[in-house]
């Protein structure tokens, strides 16, 4: 009776889906960790502007990729700023990105041919996963990104199961695309060329794919010189310049407050580029860090940071070492803020733990040399001619992906490791494949 249940897809679908849902409403009505505040500002323009003045805001957006805030300036709009109605939808909405992923989990496994009972626990395992939860219950598009991410190794993985089927090809650009344009750590009009170019080594092109990926990438290359038209400088994102700053811990030192000094970088732009701007979205309280200031700030920032960089390249390496070690010595839910409502509360008596130095070094030695196991099982395993070559071509395109974003995380990203590295959790799953191969238990 068992063995039977085990073979019937629908049946394990249908009861994956119940212990989903009993593990969130357990985690919910029990446990009381709900999604995070709804804040507005960082990566997010101001609700009201996002409210009142959409379209004219977007337009204006330069400090950000676009996708997320017209994502949520379409909820905000649709339920007219009201903050409980938006928390439900984002609470409903990050729970069905973590079903269809664990979807799409599914559908990996089974082109691994990975029997349907280990395929069970192996879901089983990624739905009650701490981490998951943890960043299902945050209001960030670290949890999008994380959906989208796994979209793509899916389209990966298929598109060479299926022979190179063109569908899943535009899948593979379309994927990048909404990555780069939620988040700037992807640069679409970087990464559709270069995954273009790859696939042609392998694959001769056709109109219609070369249709898709000539849109994705006009797509990608307008905001670029929409902010060139706008507001004089080519750039994908403003940001970008804030953000690099942070490869050095010490970078307070060299670099003012993007917030605290923004007026006086907002009087430097006007003066530079004999623009003025009056929109509240890009002057005023209201602006944040889309304020206009934002782009003499990130030049000043990111041409002293390059600078020290050159002049400095020791330090460079022993911080982004340092950065490297801190990653990967942590769960993803060690993430320090944002945090789940409710979620300090319940892992209060572990952090109490953390206190203790000699604790925390051993925690952080012993997931280091566990998540490096993991990687290098992963590596011996595409090496490897034993193995099926279609599952190893598989998992080494599919590590590209990753690849990328690891040294994105380790050596541009300042901090913040753990939120990244998040995005490409769907890693563990190949590291179980490969485990699982390897030992011919599958």
């Amino acid at each position: 009776m068992t063995l039977k249940f085990f073979e019937n897809t629908k049946k394990i679908s249908v009861l994956i889906f119940f212990i989903f849902l009993i593990s969130r409403v357990f985690v919910y009505y029990f446990l009381d960790i709900r999604l995070s505040d709804v804040n507005y500002g960082y990566h997010l323009l101001d609700k009201d502007l996002l409210n009142y003045q959409f379209f004219s805001s977007l337009f204006y957006l330069h400090s950000q990729p676009y996708l997320w805030n017209l994502f949520n300036g379409v909820v905000v709009n649709i339920f007219d700023g009201n903050y409980n109605s938006i928390v439900i939808f984002f609470s409903f909405y990050h729970k069905l990105l973590t079903l269809i992923s664990l979807y799409i989990f599914h559908l990996i496994l089974k082109e691994y041919r990975v029997k349907l009972k280990t395929s069970f626990f192996i879901i089983l395992f990624f739905c009650l996963n701490p981490s998951i939860i943890f960043f299902e219950n945050i209001f960030s598009y670290a949890h999008t990104t994380f959906f989208i991410f796994n979209l793509l190794i899916l389209f990966i993985v298929k598109f060479i199961s299926s022979n190179m089927k063109n569908s899943y090809e535009i899948g593979i650009y379309l994927s990048l695309f909404v990555l780069g344009n939620i988040w700037l750590l992807f640069q679409p009009h970087i990464l559709i060329p270069l995954a273009y170019l790859i696939i042609r080594f392998f694959k001769k092109s056709n109109l219609k794919v070369l249709f898709y990926f000539l849109i994705f990438t006009a797509l990608s290359l307008s905001p670029i010189i929409k902010n060139k038209f706008v507001f004089g400088e080519y750039i994908l994102a403003s940001k970008g310049g804030h953000d690099i700053k942070d490869i050095f811990h010490d970078w307070e030192d060299y670099c003012d407050h993007p917030i605290k000094d923004i007026k006086k970088y907002e009087n430097i732009y006007f003066e530079q580029y004999k623009k003025k701007f009056n929109h509240p979205s890009l002057v005023g309280e209201k602006s944040n860090f889309n304020n206009v200031g934002m782009i003499t700030y990130s030049q000043n920032c990111k041409k002293i940071t390059l600078k020290r960089l050159i002049d400095e390249p020791i330090m460079y390496f022993k911080h982004r070492f340092l950065a490297f070690l801190a990653g990967h010595g942590k769960f993803a839910f060690d993430y320090i803020f944002p945090v789940p409502n409710g979620w300090k509360e319940f892992y209060s008596d572990v952090y109490k733990i953390y206190e203790d130095k000699n604790v925390k070094l051993f925690r952080q030695i012993v997931l280091f040399f566990f998540k490096m196991y993991i990687y290098i099982t992963i590596i011996e395993y595409f090496l490897s001619k034993k193995n099926n070559f279609h599952f190893r071509a598989k998992t080494f395109f599919s590590s590209l992906i990753y690849i990328y974003l690891l040294l994105m995380a380790v050596f541009v990203a300042g901090t913040e490791q753990e939120r990244i590295l998040y995005t490409g959790f769907i890693i563990n799953l190949f590291f179980i494949i490969c485990f699982l191969k390897k030992r011919n238990f599958n």
